[in-house]
């Protein structure tokens, strides 16, 4: 006779309790949390612990390096004192800032790898925490000099053309030089002799930024730094929003976006506005959650601003179309809503600003972008056309690949999945890398389920960001190992590792293992449009 203390004999023992009873044990039991086994939850606190701990040591390398001032990453400024940008004269070596730099990248990929693994084994820390760590840093490094890029200088001094009633898209540097402007002495030796890069929108921040500054460059300089650290927390503040619904998509997107030191050392460290406009892409693909017109309509104005900030973000724009393919009408908003932007304000800024933005798809190579790798067995590739006619090639490809087998996207946000396709597929082949194009991927990927596309962006990101810097080597800095060692990485490490990316990318996507998980999972291609309206 079963016994009712054993499991068996306990059945049967309630087996005359009513079915209202037992179904009120279960729903009680399914409204519990499992209690999962310790070992698991020990392994889940130390990845957390351990993720924060890279992400502090990461942060504080930054920062300590553009605290000390003039090197090999941080370009000579003037002083705005008492204004920002604050520095020291320290004058550290060339050897000690690029090893800090490259551990606090490795540092952040591997924070960033330990707390993705952490979410995925149910870690949920509160999310002020993440966000008000992050605050910290942007205000940090909103006043500190740029390092790793000179690109603000050039930014302000585009801004100062424009405040003082000269054309960007006409005026180069050089010729501003002539008038004997003060902030005209920021402009660098690689943009001197280039127009504005910039879509008109962008031009208005500049020249916002150098007519609240005046005739200081420091000053002009914090003021762009103040618009990026806007655009970076309001990113944050939509990724929150967006994904108040789900504790563990929250706190990864707090990961990959807010508490990132590889995208805080893009926008704030290295001072790169390519964030005004990609908050812009995010809010689009925020409005976009039916296909009718009215949701069109929204986020094709938006959408149409982000452009007029970076045309890149154009390829978000295509993602909204993907979306709405199936309603004439989304269509017809998201046509109406991006050509009320882009047109009239490229009309006002005149036919130079379009050929100055469209120009640069003909700039020079990245110095480790991949497809010198390919031009060494066929030296035809080594010409900038021919280059960018197999990268184009290549791109239209893999964005056909990811859109055919990517994981489905959120459904209450359907354009996100398209938009990052077809982000990744043009970031990934093209010949022009700069670490800093990267901010286009992360909120993207936040927005996404848990893949192995992960993986892939935190890799790419982190390598380019070792071969971008330490960004400032100069002939008065440089040491004969970090100039081999520099170059090793640019012309040999560096793109093979973004080949290899790239080969393991198409090679996922042909067979169905984007997915996150160890186990093989099919995917059944892309996932439902959204309902027309």
């Amino acid at each position: 006779m079963l016994s009712p203390l054993s499991p068996e004999g306990g059945a049967a023992a309630t087996g005359g309790r009513s079915l209202a009873a037992r179904s009120s044990s279960a729903t009680a039991a399914a409204g519990r949390p499992a209690r999962q086994p310790a070992t698991k939850r020990a392994g889940r606190l130390v990845l957390a612990a351990l993720s924060l701990v890279l992400i502090a040591i990461s942060m504080a390398l930054i920062g300590a390096v553009a605290l000390l001032g003039p090197s090999a990453a941080v370009p000579n400024l003037p002083s705005g004192f008492p204004w920002p940008l604050f520095y020291l004269h320290s004058g550290p070596g060339s050897g000690l800032v690029t090893w800090c730099l490259w551990l606090a990248v490795a540092a952040a990929a591997g924070g960033l790898t330990a707390g993705l693994l952490a979410v995925r084994r149910g870690w949920q820390p509160r999310p002020q925490l993440l966000i008000a760590g992050s605050l910290i840093a942007v205000l940090g490094l909103m006043l500190l000099p740029p390092i790793g890029s000179k690109d603000l200088m050039d930014d302000a001094v585009y801004g100062r053309i424009a405040a003082r009633g000269y054309s960007p898209y006409k005026v180069t540097p050089k010729d501003f030089a002539a008038t004997g402007d003060p902030i005209a002495n920021l402009r660098t030796r690689h943009w001197q002799n280039d127009p504005s890069p910039y879509g008109p929108l962008m031009t208005v921040t500049q020249e916002a930024a150098s007519g609240l500054a005046g005739d200081s460059g420091a000053k002009t300089m914090f003021w762009l730094k103040v618009w990026n650290a806007l655009a970076f927390l309001a990113v944050a503040l939509a990724l929150d929003r967006m994904l108040r619904s789900d504790p563990a998509r929250r706190t990864r997107a707090h990961l990959l976006w807010t508490a990132n030191p590889l995208m805080l050392l893009a926008v704030m460290a290295g001072g790169h506005n390519d964030v005004l406009g990609v908050i812009f892409g995010v809010l689009a693909l925020a409005a976009f959650r039916r296909a009718d017109f009215m949701n069109g309509l929204l986020a094709g104005v938006l959408a149409g601003t982000a452009i007029v900030l970076k045309a890149p973000l154009g390829l978000v724009g295509a993602g909204l179309a993907i979306a709405a393919i199936r309603s004439p009408r989304a269509l017809a908003g998201l046509a109406l809503g991006g050509c009320a932007v882009v047109l009239p304000t490229y009309a006002l800024a005149g036919k130079l600003a379009i050929t100055a933005v469209t120009s640069e798809t003909g700039r020079a190579f990245s110095t480790y972008q991949p497809w010198q790798l390919l031009a060494r067995l066929a030296p035809s590739l080594g010409t900038l056309t021919r280059a960018d006619q197999v990268a184009l090639a290549a791109s239209i490809v893999l964005a056909g690949l990811l859109l055919w087998r990517m994981p489905a996207g959120p459904a209450e946000f359907p354009a996100v999945r398209p938009a990052l396709a077809l982000v990744l597929a043009w970031l990934i082949f093209s010949p022009q890398q700069r670490t800093w194009y990267d901010v286009m991927i992360f909120p993207l990927l936040a927005l996404m389920p848990a893949t192995r596309l992960d993986w892939i962006t935190i890799v790419r990101a982190a390598a380019a960001a070792i071969a971008q810097l330490p960004g400032n080597i100069t002939p008065a800095n440089d040491l004969p190992w970090l100039q081999r060692d520099f170059n090793a990485l640019n012309t040999v490490a560096v793109p093979a590792v973004l080949a290899v990316l790239a080969i393991v990318l198409v090679g996922l996507c042909l067979t169905g293992r984007t997915a996150a998980g160890l186990a093989h999972r099919k995917i059944r291609g892309a996932p439902k449009h959204a309902v027309p309206g």
